[in-house]
């Protein structure tokens, strides 16, 4: 084609190169609509919120209280028992979406209400005792964020430490792993939206009906998957919710499990039938090369102190 030839084509269809330009520009830049992301710092009308105007969950949670909750920790494998405890408490705090943080501040143009989750676990384990936290953000309008803003994940022990991060971003979830053990050391990566099992505790002292019942997509506990060194990801599972009754108090209550094939891995959370739908006990059974290892937790305390928003 020489080059008279080539300048008349273009000519003739300079306005369709001009498009093409434009879509790839668009897609690069991720401007398309299929890439745009749901913003996550807007802050919806209280009519928005089915939880705004439930009477008995702001008498309880909107107090500037916090709930304490104390859990005997046994954890078995083989012939092997270790105990441990772990204190879960559960906070109403105001979360800034932009910063990605929990905020005291009286501008609440780009923060929403959450329920924040802090878990600190200690157990020994021989010569190495070790101590894990997790906080969870989950946001008490899950109409407009139907997942939790923020997870974190840190362990210490005497031979160093790991962290790991997960945000919500609307479309996906970005990673971030930090660890002292070079093959832990996960680079940053973005995950697709999923249901995450660290946020299931607070989905279901918010309200136990929006969890996932049947076939879904889960993105196993951060604690789970840095232990066993796998890969951050959404994989398949099937979850339950149904009544169980308490062989000793004939208590109803609920009981929630989640059950992943390919990772041999079911997790069972036990709670109250009615509000507060305190977490009573839980169960995580893990297979691994012939090897069961099962952790239960039971509560033994819970009482509400004084924390509240003003903690930083």
């Amino acid at each position: 084609m020489n080059l008279q030839i080539l300048d008349k084509w273009i000519r003739g269809n300079f306005l369709f190169l001009c498009i093409i330009l434009a879509c790839l520009f668009a897609v690069v830049k991720k401007a398309t609509i299929f890439q745009i992301e749901k913003p996550t710092n807007t802050t919806a009308p209280l009519e928005d919120n089915p939880l705004a105007k439930d009477q008995a969950f702001q008498q309880y949670w909107n107090t500037g209280l916090s709930e304490l909750n104390t859990y005997e920790l046994t954890q078995t494998m083989d012939t092997s028992q270790q105990k441990g405890q772990i204190q879960l408490v559960f906070t109403m705090v105001d979360f800034d979406t932009k910063k990605r943080m929990q905020t005291t501040s009286s501008d609440k143009s780009a923060s929403t209400t959450v329920l924040k989750q802090n878990l600190i676990q200690k157990i020994a384990s021989g010569v190495y005792e070790y101590s894990l936290t997790n906080s969870t953000f989950t946001p008490t309008n899950y109409v407009v964020f139907p997942h939790a803003l923020k997870v974190d994940y840190a362990k210490q022990n005497t031979q160093g430490q790991e962290y790991s991060q997960v945000d919500w971003q609307g479309q996906t979830f970005l990673y971030k792993g930090k660890s002292d053990f070079q093959p832990k050391a996960q680079q940053d990566t973005s995950v697709k939206t999923a249901w995450l099992e660290d946020e299931i505790w607070n989905r279901i002292r918010l309200n136990p009906q929006t969890l996932p019942d049947g076939e879904a997509e889960m993105i196993p506990s951060l604690e789970y998957l840095r232990s066993t060194n796998q890969k951050v990801e959404a994989i398949s599972c099937k979850t339950t919710l149904e009544e169980k009754t308490d062989s000793l108090s004939k208590q109803v209550l609920k009981n929630y499990t989640i059950e992943y094939p390919e990772k041999h891995r079911k997790v069972s959370i036990v709670f109250e039938a009615q509000f507060p739908f305190k977490i009573l006990n839980w169960e995580y059974t893990t297979t691994e090369n012939g090897k069961v290892t099962t952790t239960v937790a039971r509560l033994v305390q819970s009482k509400q102190v004084t924390v509240g928003r003003s903690q930083k």
